[in-house]
């Protein structure tokens, strides 16, 4: 591997740098999705997790981004962001290898242990590889393509968990808990894993760094270099807003998973059916998303994606009110549908204007502040979560409306117990956040009437004047067909009237 610096960091390393790092995302994106999401709880409820421990290990996950701190420190000392990202990712191969190790260990709590440390050492070494990364692309891609680069990257990666996803669900369909083999299953896609993030690491260090600017006289230290950004106001403003809605958000989303599988009782491969749903509809909207950042800026495209994925939510509930199953089911993938697309345009404009309201050259402490205090906030609300679960599980609230009259009676309940607490709770902290949100500034934003009526606009356009090419293209080509006939015509005549 070739760590070394570039001193010239020209519009050629700039492009090779956005197209080696848009492909990169193949490797990390298929270890990832092993070690997060639908697979790790699986292995966890596989090991014997609890609510409780599912919880805090969703906390480690995002607590492990306090990492980001010492992380800033490294970078402004050793000013090699490229190097830190790579050694990092090698890091944190170690913690796939180590859970192929314990599927074949048995539940309990030395099991748990070992998992909930390989997990912490992933995200751990993650967070501060994360840290350089932010803070590399920052300077690597310029600011008119980082709409265009997030899109394409986040759709290439969202297609590879699409696939890495769908191969882990067949695979582990195949052998159903309490099954002999199911061990060595687990073992197989951890072992995936470890391969991938070490092809991961190559990638990475195969793209250009631009040089960062000349370190400060006084050595680096953490809390003046996390302190900066909390002085400027429109980024504080911005970091209370991310904080508040990566609560809202995590109080339910770790246990999403739960959920379906334990008060809706749905089989573990419809939930990684309809985690898959809401990945592709994330894959197929991301590159419109950034389109869309680039053009209006990415608080107008929070304006619309932030509601609508507090609305879906709320709507989570509705889910507990459908009897039949299949109806339920039904529901639940055109929920995913739709929280897949809100999910796509969030990620993509809270990342993008993070590192678009951070200043060049500086980018890390702003970047790590912001992770920090978000991952508090997350992890957290995991934590809170999880510990509350129980509580909640023994407590319910009905609602009854009833229809009296003289030729038909009718009447609805409407049930929430356990889960829909959390999603209830979710939604109106979501509604706090949003209000967060309506006090960052950013040039060029729109408001979400306004975006949804130039959305309308720009499509509307798109079909007139695909019609009008249509329209005027054939009558052209009629023109000219008929002009050339006429030429042959007279050169005929001619030649005959000629010899």
């Amino acid at each position: 591997m070739h760590l070394g610096r570039h001193p010239v960091f020209d519009e050629a390393q700039r492009a090779r740098a956005a197209k080696v790092l848009t492909a990169e995302v193949v490797f990390s994106t298929t270890c990832d999705t092993m070690m997060t999401g639908v697979l790790l709880t699986a292995f966890a409820l596989h090991l014997g997790a609890t609510n409780a421990l599912i919880g805090i290990l969703a906390a480690v996950g995002f607590w492990a981004q306090l990492l980001q701190g010492p992380g800033v420190i490294l970078i402004e000392r050793l000013r090699r962001r490229r190097a830190i990202t790579v050694v990092t990712s090698l890091v944190s191969a170690i913690a796939p290898a180590v859970l192929a190790g314990l599927a074949f260990a048995a539940p309990g709590g030395a099991a748990q242990a070992g998992f909930a440390v390989a997990v912490a050492l992933y995200t751990g070494a993650g967070a501060i590889g994360g840290c350089a990364w932010n803070a590399w692309v920052r300077d690597a891609v310029s600011d008119d393509e980082r709409g265009r680069f997030n899109g394409r990257r986040s759709s290439l990666s969202s297609a590879v968990a699409v696939v890495a996803g769908l191969l882990a669900a067949w695979v582990l369909d195949s052998f159903p808990e309490g099954d002999a083999a199911r061990p060595a299953v687990f073992a197989g896609l951890f072992v995936l894993a470890f391969l991938a993030q070490l092809a991961s690491a190559w990638g990475l260090s195969r793209a250009p760094e631009p040089p960062m600017p000349p370190p400060p006289k006084q050595p680096a230290r953490l809390l003046p270099l996390l302190r900066e950004p909390l002085r400027h106001p429109n980024y504080r403003r911005l970091i209370a807003f991310l904080a508040s809605w990566q609560f809202a958000v995590n109080l339910a989303q770790p246990f999403l998973t739960v959920f379906m599988l334990s008060q809706l009782g749905f089989s573990m491969t419809f939930v990684m059916v309809v985690n898959l749903v809401s990945q592709f509809a994330n894959m197929l909207s991301l590159r419109r998303w950034g389109v869309l950042a680039d053009r209006f800026s990415n608080k107008s495209v929070l304006n619309v994606s932030a509601p609508l994925f507090v609305g879906c939510i709320a709507a989570l509930v509705v889910a507990s009110q459908i009897h039949s199953r299949t109806l339920a089911g039904a529901y639940l993938v055109l929920l995913a549908l739709v929280m897949g697309v809100a999910s796509a345009g969030v990620s993509l404009a809270s990342g993008a204007i993070a590192q678009k309201l951070s200043p060049p050259g500086a980018a890390a402490s702003f970047l790590a502040a912001n992770a920090l205090v978000s991952a508090a906030a997350a992890g957290s609300a995991a934590i809170l979560g999880g510990l509350t679960a129980d509580a909640f599980a023994q407590r319910a609230l009905a609602l009854a409306v009833q229809w009296e009259g003289p030729h038909y009676d009718a009447a609805m309940q409407f049930s929430i117990h356990h889960w829909d607490f959390y999603f209830l709770i979710s939604a109106l902290l979501g509604l706090y956040a949003l209000h967060r949100m309506t006090l960052v500034h950013e040039g060029g934003e729109l408001d979400r009437r306004t975006m949804l009526a130039r959305m309308r606009q720009d499509r509307r356009t798109r079909h007139e004047d695909a019609a009008t090419d249509a329209a005027t293209a054939a009558p052209w080509h009629l023109l000219l067909q008929n002009r050339a006939q006429r030429r042959q015509r007279a050169l005929d005549r001619y030649r005959r009237a000629h010899g």
